[in-house]
């Protein structure tokens, strides 16, 4: 009887822990997938673009369209390329393995923009006289971001309205609150 009794705790202990493993894991699944959805109804600082901060971050769990000159690179980083014709290119990258959090978007004027785990814009590198610029004070960043969603604002688009089955709002509003505010 003991022997038995033994056996039966082992095998519910034995899936309760799976049951949490495999809820945790949902847990962090629908907190990605749904990221954009859930950071555009989440409040945030004006400044903050935390939509397109998580449409790059996750992107390789969200919709991500098929578009005409739009190509996709996800080995390691994340990069998207927006080809308008043999010589105009537009990239946006992100690398979330890194150990400080940073987006790129590379624009067709030689320059380089730097944007921080807030997608607020902290460095320009200038390509075609190959140094940092000391001032980004003139640079319209209202406009930059603009630039930058009229180029890959699709991503945002395709993801905003999909809502999860499971809505975990109030979950990620307890991670990302503090980033985006």
């Amino acid at each position: 009887m003991n022997k038995n009794r033994i056996i039966g705790i082992s095998i519910v202990v034995l899936i309760m822990g799976i049951l949490l493993i495999v809820a945790n894991l949902y847990i962090d699944y629908n907190l990605r997938k749904y990221s954009v959805y859930y950071a555009h109804n989440m409040e945030h600082k004006d400044g903050t673009h935390p939509e397109m901060a998580m449409a790059l971050e996750n992107m390789d769990v969200i919709n991500k369209p098929d578009k005409k000159n739009i190509r996709y690179r996800e080995d390691g980083g994340f990069i998207i390329y927006n080809t308008f014709s043999d010589s105009e290119e537009v990239i946006i990258s992100c690398n979330p393995g890194e150990k400080e959090l940073r987006y790129i978007y590379y624009n067709v004027m030689d320059k380089s923009y730097f944007f921080n785990e807030k997608f607020n814009l902290t460095n320009i590198y200038n390509r075609s006289i190959g140094e940092y610029e000391k001032d980004i004070s003139p640079i319209d960043q209202e406009a930059l971001y603009k630039e930058i969603y009229n180029n890959f604002g699709f991503l945002v688009e395709a993801n905003v309205n999909r809502k999860p089955r499971i809505n975990l709002q109030k979950e990620f509003n307890k991670k990302y609150y503090k980033r985006f505010n």
